[in-house]
């Protein structure tokens, strides 16, 4: 985990609040990218890893790193409903996303567009047993919202949602505006209980049931 900030940019990091979160039982990766999220593979090591990600990549990660832990992985994408949708694969994996990227935000190489499924989450986990309490990470460069409006059972049973944000809707094309997904997660019942990450264009945001928080 890790602390800065950067007096340049501006930019703020402290990773160190997810120590934090309550303990879990299943951590849900949506978006694993090429390099998968390590640090909170460590930090919720005696949790099942249900890991979500549409780019075969993916999967050589999860067969290198994460072989000795209890796990699932779907090769699908997740959002508001069952379809089939071209991605727009970037030269750095990572940044490959369901949406048009505008200029504001273009930095790399389209390289490749490939069809893939797409499924709610909540009809992922239906799929899945005895999960008990969830926390889920959301890294799907601009479809975060249609992830949150497909997991609407799914917040039922869970303790945090860590979402990589934007605050400027210009970056993609048919971008959500930040009040959007707060507004959501609010209807849902969870208040924003942490800034992790601060920098241009992004914010690594923690949501928690209003519930949870009120007790503390």
């Amino acid at each position: 985990m890790k602390k800065y900030f950067y007096e340049d940019t501006g930019m703020y990091v402290d990773w160190d609040q997810l120590k934090k979160l309550p303990p879990i039982d299943t951590f849900v990766d949506v978006g694993v990218g090429p390099n998968g999220s390590p640090e909170l593979y460590k930090l919720f090591e005696d949790s099942k890893l249900i890991l979500i990600d549409p780019l075969s990549e993916s999967e050589d990660y999860i067969n290198k790193e994460l072989s000795h832990r209890d796990l699932s992985y779907y090769k699908v994408a997740v959002g508001d409903s069952k379809s089939k949708l071209k991605i727009n694969v970037e030269q750095e994996l990572g940044r490959s996303t369901l949406l048009n990227v505008t200029d504001i935000n273009f930095e790399g190489d389209n390289i490749d567009q490939r069809e893939i499924d797409v499924i709610k989450l909540d009809h992922l986990i239906e799929q899945e047993n005895n999960l008990g309490k969830i926390g889920i990470k959301i890294d799907t460069e601009g479809y975060e919202l249609k992830v949150i409006k497909g997991a609407t059972e799914t917040l039922k049973s869970s303790s945090f949602v860590l979402a990589e944000t934007r605050h400027n809707h210009e970056t993609f094309e048919g971008m959500y505006k930040l009040h959007e997904f707060v507004d959501i997660m609010h209807q849902n019942n969870f208040l924003l209980s942490m800034i992790v990450t601060a920098k241009p264009f992004i914010a690594d945001l923690v949501f928690q049931p209003k519930s949870d928080l009120i007790k503390k």
